[in-house]
């Protein structure tokens, strides 16, 4: 009998932290109650937009790895598909365009604004 409770005590105590240790929550759902503005005035490639490619679109749409024939390096790859409505289709799943990202989930619309602000004024390389 001691050897069974021990057994299962080891077991339970490997397997609660993988059980409850994952989620995939965004700032939007945990939130979405609070009054979160989302401010798109000051959107800059450098500080927004170039961290949002590297963390998000970068490992699929590099220059080692250019999946569906799509180039985000550097900043004149990404103007050019900010200004022919490629980006933003794309990560706003536009009809039409491929949803991106393709599986997982949807960028923040906080975010989406941002790009969609950014691209409004030009795709400055600010």
């Amino acid at each position: 009998m001691k050897r069974f409770f021990l057994r299962n005590a080891l077991i339970m105590s490997i397997l609660m932290p993988a059980l409850t240790g994952c989620y995939f929550d965004n700032k939007e759902d945990l939130y979405q109650f609070l009054d979160v503005t989302c401010d798109t005035s000051a959107v800059s490639y450098g500080a927004f937009i170039l961290p949002v490619l590297e963390n998000e679109c970068l490992v699929c749409h590099g220059q080692s790895s250019q999946q569906g024939g799509v180039n985000l390096e550097g900043y004149n790859q990404v103007r050019l598909y900010a200004t022919n409505g490629r980006l933003f289709g794309a990560v706003n799943h536009g009809s039409g365009f491929v949803a991106m990202p393709p599986t997982g989930q949807r960028l923040a619309q906080c975010t989406i604004d941002k790009i969609k602000a950014w691209i409004d004024k030009g795709a400055p390389d600010n």
